[in-house]
């Protein structure tokens, strides 16, 4: 790792990543005590090879280049000088840092409605917006990232019944979850953090999923191996029978449910 190489938290690179596939337009509001050039880098990390790197701030370049690793190719943009996106073909990864800009957030809208290979990440620190400032921006973005030293929160305006029936099933049956999981592939608690978070759109805390993993495994229905920073889970060895056994259960329960709820809004609707 270079001097320049921020580490950040597996976690913010899953909440990323799954932001990222739903969103084209993310806002990230952050702490002063949040390293905001390491969320920056994993950010540009996650480009493609077919990808330009775009950095606008108010800013000195050097200042900004000095904080990413030197084989990274970023052009850095004065919020001024940004209709020289317009005149630039193919996708850009483009962030928004407005700690030092207090103008130009409505023409990268424009520009996003323009160029639909376009995505952004707009970055501000909450200690410097007015209340009736965060309101307006969030009705504006996809997607909201907020993230201090002690919590994560994931909301966006996509998000409507269908999702808050969803977490709750997610939530009230997660071990069935994790079993269906970990049957198909071993796999460690950040894993299963990132799936269900970019299959479900649920955001779940390490604090909800290790002791599962931890209660499923003192009743024999999971090992785990310990390897480097992590642990590995995976069926117990003679378990495999019984868990297909619980999720088959599960899945004709489901079935049983959802058919009795069907019956009985047909028959309110006949009537």
């Amino acid at each position: 790792m270079t001097e320049n190489t921020f580490a950040i938290p597996t976690r913010i690179g899953a909440i990323l990543t799954g932001s990222l596939a739903l969103s084209r337009h993310i806002l990230f509001l952050y702490t002063s005590r949040i390293n905001k050039y390491a969320i920056q880098s994993s950010f540009f990390a996650m480009s493609g090879n077919d990808e330009e790197l775009m950095y606008i701030t108010g800013e000195q370049p050097e200042l900004i280049m000095k904080m990413f690793e030197k084989n990274i190719d970023i052009s850095v943009i004065m919020p001024e000088n940004m209709d020289v996106l317009r005149n630039m073909n193919g996708k850009k990864r483009i962030i928004m840092d407005m700690s030092s800009i207090k103008e130009g957030h409505d023409k990268l809208e424009e520009l996003l409605v323009e160029n639909q290979n376009n995505i952004a990440l707009c970055m501000y620190d909450i200690s410097l917006l007015a209340p009736e400032n965060i309101q307006k921006l969030v009705s504006c973005h996809d997607r909201l990232i907020l993230n201090t030293p002690d919590i994560t929160v994931l909301s966006g305006k996509k998000l409507d019944a269908a999702d808050a029936t969803v977490e709750r099933f997610v939530k009230e049956y997660l071990d069935i979850v994790v079993l269906s999981l970990i049957a198909n592939k071993p796999m460690c608690g950040t894993d299963i953090l990132d799936i269900v978070h970019r299959n479900f759109n649920v955001l779940l805390s390490p604090g909800t999923v290790y002791p599962l993993l931890h209660r499923l495994k003192n009743e024999g229905l999971l090992e785990c191996e310990c390897r480097i920073k992590k642990k590995v889970y995976r069926p117990a060895r003679g378990s495999e029978a019984n868990i297909r056994q619980i999720i088959e259960k599960h899945s004709m329960a489901s079935e049983f449910l959802g058919d009795f709820i069907k019956s009985r809004s047909s028959e309110g609707n006949a009537t």
